[in-house]
């Protein structure tokens, strides 16, 4: 079960090319693929007439064709073609593929999960942040956990760095940095947004501080103000299927000349993806349940975010 009625960021843009591309999101075995002026089409993955994956076929004509038996399928889903029965041949109405709602924007690939509508609500995003390609760099990972588990880690949780990443923490001197006050939280609309500083405890013999800011659009964007260099982190998550969750994150930086930019979030992203995220994967994976909710843990009040977030999914889940 997912929150429906929502766009979901299913790929970054620049993954979906000339050839035909498979994933699971949602619990949905889809493809993606572009027509001839570049539009992404998205739609069931697997061929209607033998089952067999259409992100092993290609793009002729406008339509994807299956590599089994050549069986095409136009944008809107329906078969065009059936080589083995003639070329006019009479084509049922169940021999199609469903379509999907997709829009790209902001370099991401949207997926529209609820009921068709008249109209459909703006693609959600945070204005702040740049578009040019030039300023940031990302990157994707899988992880075989639960989106509830997911989400509480990589798209709120400001207090576990000093222990869950503490080699990092030293290295770069906030290893101290463990209390997390003062700590505020307030809630528009979608959007939940807390700030505040991590700092020593009084009896720590090193004393080390750094201040956050963080915002959460509802129900799986967020982005992680570090306060240091003009370096944002933006990250989604979506659910594949009720046991795993696939992650975008996003490093921007606004210092400096673009180049320089570039760089600077390369190097951010290479190394949260190959230092920090081996930490948190490890820890988390090892929680129990491995589906979370409000009922499952002991929240104390460093986790306000994580609890209106709970809160507000349960509500609209349920």
């Amino acid at each position: 079960m997912f929150l429906r009625n929502k766009w979901w960021v299913i790929a970054g843009s620049k993954a979906i090319g000339k050839k035909p591309v498979a994933m699971t999101r949602l619990g949905e075995d889809l493809v993606l693929w572009r027509d001839d002026k570049g539009t992404i089409v998205c739609q069931s993955q697997h061929c209607p007439h033998r089952g067999a994956s259409l992100g092993l076929g290609k793009v002729v004509d406008g339509c994807i064709e299956c590599p089994f038996h050549g069986f095409r399928f136009s944008t809107e889903g329906n078969c065009t073609l059936m080589p083995c029965e003639g070329e006019n041949a009479s084509i049922g109405t169940t021999m199609r593929v469903k379509t999907y709602l997709v829009r790209e924007a902001h370099d991401l690939v949207w997926l529209w999960w609820g009921e068709e509508k008249s109209s459909y609500p703006e693609i959600p995003w945070f204005e702040e942040l740049e578009d040019s390609p030039r300023r940031w760099s990302s990157g994707t990972m899988s992880w075989d956990i639960p989106f509830t588990r997911a989400v509480e880690n990589l798209l709120i949780d400001l207090h576990h760095v000093a222990f869950a990443h503490h080699k990092i923490a030293w290295l770069f001197d906030f290893g101290s940095a463990k209390v997390l006050e003062p700590f505020e939280v307030e809630i528009k609309d979608e959007i939940i947004h807390s700030w505040g500083e991590l700092k020593s405890l009084e009896s720590d013999n090193k004393k080390s501080s750094f201040k956050i800011e963080h915002w959460l659009y509802f129900p799986n964007l967020a982005i992680f103000d570090f306060e240091i260099g003009g370096v944002k982190l933006y990250v989604t998550a979506t659910p594949v299927d009720e046991e795993n969750t696939w992650v975008y994150a996003r490093y921007y930086n606004s210092l400096g000349s673009p180049w320089i930019s570039r760089l600077i979030s390369r190097f951010a992203i290479w190394f949260d993806l190959s230092f920090a995220q081996p930490d948190d994967y490890r820890i988390v994976k090892s929680s129990k349940p491995q589906q979370s909710g409000l009922k499952v843990n002991n929240f104390v009040r460093a986790d306000k975010t994580i609890v209106i977030w709970h809160q507000m999914y349960e509500e609209q889940i349920f």
